[in-house]
């Protein structure tokens, strides 16, 4: 009897919810959640306006990019610079953080308030006050299950505290060119004064890709943690990105991803970034603001998944292997007498690593290149930057040698009445000046290699005007014949 009754009550708990669930207010509210989510896939496209440039797909998250790891190329952008809450994808500084100032055995204590500061339900790996980890460990808690206590306990280690951790945090952010971040905490939990946008993310994770341990990190699926001073038994932890391990599903298993991170708040909605390997690039994707529903991965992993294969339309090119427009060779050989000035100094050397990136269907002599002339603190520099569809698709370095001066003795010549000359004597070159003026020859060369490339372009327009006004004129001309022909008759 007690079994039936059990039974009975859950039935009329389940009718319940069902029909308060379809009560006018819950139905309206659903609607207002979707025309959001509609409004959101119809927002317009930046890089789909670029032209000459492949169209990019329509997605469900508020803002989004693709962007090219090696050279910082952007292949796609939705409002990148809309600033947004990054929810635990904030992570990435921090590992990025952990990595530039601690060694991976230094071991981390936990504090009372790295333990218990959280909000209950967050993200946790539920360690103790006094534990000890090492910074390994503690990262591998905070990018595979974004451990908010590691977090904590990383900013702590390092700065004392979570106020000056952040300070260090955005200090590390202004330097690689992030415009719209602001980090108030080292985990993402939600605060007012904590925000980044998709281009800034971006950036971070291009800087974050730089170093191997993170790469390995945040790419393993899974990590067994050890039994520690306050924990007798091990813990299995499983990255939370559905890429990289099937957390909750297993849909969307990608073995050319590599990194990863996955936030979500109430306020911040999902937030992912991405990092896989495309058409022989390592590409980094990242959404913001997407909302969920009710089938899991939707449209989150399948939004990445459509701009991951986005950047199948694009393909690298090396630069020193394809620059023949302005040929400066390695070796030059002078002599004098029987002397040679140095044949092996190299006067111009293009970075060889160096690429542009392009549609697979453009020509890498469609990307116009400017030069310039640059002092840092590693020497002089000079730059070839390659500019497509008024977009930047690339950038190589060019060495510049120092102020090098070297001597060549003229051998002692005899004269036709048997006499020697005078010797020996001296010839000072300085191959920095030489330098610098073969540089401005090639800064006038690209101009005027610019300047011809646009009236060309012009000069096809006019032509096709002129094509055009000419049909028209033939038109006129012949309707105004057909009209006399009518009258006459």
């Amino acid at each position: 009897m007690g079994l039936k009754k059990n039974i009975f009550y859950r039935l009329f708990l389940g009718i319940l919810a069902a029909a308060f669930a379809f009560t006018p207010l819950n139905i309206q509210a659903a609607q207002d959640l979707e025309a959001q989510s509609q409004a959101a896939f119809n927002k317009a496209i930046e890089s789909n306006s670029w032209e000459n440039w492949p169209t990019g797909p329509s997605i469900y998250a508020q803002s989004a990019i693709v962007m090219e790891a090696d050279t910082g190329m952007i292949l796609y952008a939705k409002d990148v610079e809309e600033k947004n809450y990054p929810a635990s994808i904030t992570k990435i500084m921090t590992a990025l953080l952990a990595l530039e100032h601690c060694e991976l055995d230094e071991e981390i204590e936990f504090s009372y308030y790295a333990t218990h500061s959280i909000e209950y339900g967050s993200s946790s790996i539920a360690r103790t006050e006094g534990e000890i980890l090492t910074v390994e460990e503690t990262l591998y808690g905070l990018m595979l299950s974004s451990a908010n206590e590691c977090a904590n306990a990383i900013a702590e280690h390092i700065s004392g505290s979570n106020e000056e951790f952040a300070v260090l945090m955005n200090e590390k952010a202004k330097e690689l060119g992030c415009i719209n971040t602001n980090f108030a905490n080292p985990s993402g939990l939600h605060n007012d004064n904590h925000y980044t946008c998709a281009y800034d993310m971006a950036l971070i994770t291009q800087a974050a890709l730089e170093n191997e341990d993170f790469r390995r990190i945040s790419g393993t699926d899974y990590y067994t943690l050890r039994a520690t001073n306050k924990n007798d038994e091990e813990l299995w932890m499983q990255n939370h990105h559905y890429m990289i391990a099937p957390y909750k599903t297993a849909k969307y298993l990608d073995d050319t991803i590599f990194s990863g991170k996955t936030g979500y708040t109430t306020d911040a909605l999902n937030t992912l970034v991405t990092c896989g390997e495309r058409n022989g690039m390592d590409v980094i994707v990242v959404t913001m603001r997407t909302r969920s529903t009710g089938e899991k991965g939707v449209p989150l992993f399948t939004d990445t998944a459509a701009l991951l294969d986005y950047a199948n339309n694009f393909r690298k090119i090396n630069i020193s292997e394809n620059e023949n427009t302005f040929v400066v060779g390695n070796a030059y050989d002078f002599s004098v007498d029987s002397n040679e000035l140095n044949p092996s100094a190299s006067l111009i050397s293009i970075d060889e690593n160096s690429s542009v990136i392009l549609p697979n269907n453009v020509a890498f002599t469609d990307a116009l290149p400017s030069i310039t002339l640059e002092e840092n603190a590693d020497g002089n520099k000079a730059y070839l930057t390659y500019e497509y569809a008024g977009q930047i698709v690339g950038k190589a370095s060019i060495t510049l040698e120092e102020n090098i001066e070297e001597e060549f003795t003229f051998s002692e010549i005899e004269s036709e009445e048997g006499e020697h000359t005078q010797g020996p004597n001296f010839i000072t070159i300085n191959l920095k000046i030489i330098f610098i003026v073969i540089a401005v020859i090639l800064g006038i060369l690209l101009l005027i290699f610019s300047i011809y490339k646009l009236y060309e372009k012009n000069r096809a327009k006019i032509r096709k005007a002129m094509n055009i006004q000419q049909k028209r004129r033939f038109l006129r001309r012949k309707r105004y014949r057909s009209r006399r022909r009518r009258r006459r008759r």
